[in-house]
């Protein structure tokens, strides 16, 4: 999958984040916060190696990866 892009209005936004969420996925945002890379994470989307999904609301982007592939990708020091 690598990257997935959906676009929405901000009425959306809070039930497809609800929806990440019961799939699997975690907002780049939260991750940043528990000390992992976005950038990397990011490059990682990119090269095919973790899913992710880019998320237009507005103007606004925001970036969701899958949990498990991100937990990995930090074990095994790629993040």
């Amino acid at each position: 999958m690598a990257i997935r892009s959906v676009a929405m209005d901000r009425r959306d936004s809070a039930n497809y984040r609800n929806l990440l969420k019961r799939g699997g996925f975690i907002s780049a945002s939260y991750l940043s916060i528990s000390g992992f890379d976005a950038g990397r994470l990011k490059k990682l989307a990119q090269q095919g190696k973790l899913d992710a999904i880019r998320c237009a609301i507005g103007k606004s982007v925001r970036w969701y990866y899958c949990e498990k592939q991100a937990e990995m990708a930090h074990l095994r020091g790629e993040v």
